[in-house]
């Protein structure tokens, strides 16, 4: 696996998480990542697949970004993220909120093999995303997602934990993922 760049790319991923990410892009074919921030996860996922991996976010950041972005131009979060996730071809990005990109996808029948959740942490875009992205999914594919740390994202388990109860976390990260 092959995780040296992302772990150059500032954010919260550990290289456990990373790790993770990488191998399990492995054989996917196509990859939808909600909530790519500067590339972190973006570089590990595309690092390691040979198929497609699809990065959505605004790039204007979440609630909880905003004091770190209140002095940045705008448009600086998307530069930050092409300039670390921008060298890997088999990456498209699209700057769309995430259910709009869900939809888009389900009316051109796109199934994922893995879709990978970080996008904003509150309980109600969490839910939202899970009900958007989960029917997209190609059978015996994996839905997944960041930050399942209670107490730190109660959003983030509280929806998890009502919509999809047998749900694992992977041992040593906050990674979330259907079984």
């Amino acid at each position: 696996m092959n995780i040296e760049h992302a772990l150059t790319v500032p954010g919260w991923m550990t290289e456990a998480e990373l790790l993770w990410l990488a191998t399990t892009a492995e054989h996917k074919s196509l990859i939808v990542e909600v909530g790519s921030w500067m590339g972190r996860s973006t570089s590990a996922l595309s690092a390691n697949t040979l198929g497609k991996v699809i990065a959505c976010d605004t790039w204007e950041g979440s609630e909880e970004h905003a004091d770190m972005l209140r002095d940045k131009p705008k448009g600086w979060l998307k530069e930050q993220f092409l300039a670390h996730a921008g060298r890997y071809e088999n990456m498209a990005f699209f700057q769309s909120r995430s259910l709009d990109l869900a939809a888009s996808m389900a009316m051109l029948d796109l199934r994922p093999e893995m879709i990978f959740l970080d996008a904003s942490h509150d309980y109600e875009s969490v839910k939202a995303d899970i009900i958007a992205w989960r029917p997209l999914l190609r059978p015996g594919g994996i839905l997944c997602g960041h930050d399942f740390d209670p107490p730190n994202w109660m959003g983030i388990k509280q929806a998890v934990d009502e919509l999809i109860p047998d749900r694992v976390v992977v041992p040593g990260t906050t990674i979330w993922r259907t079984v």
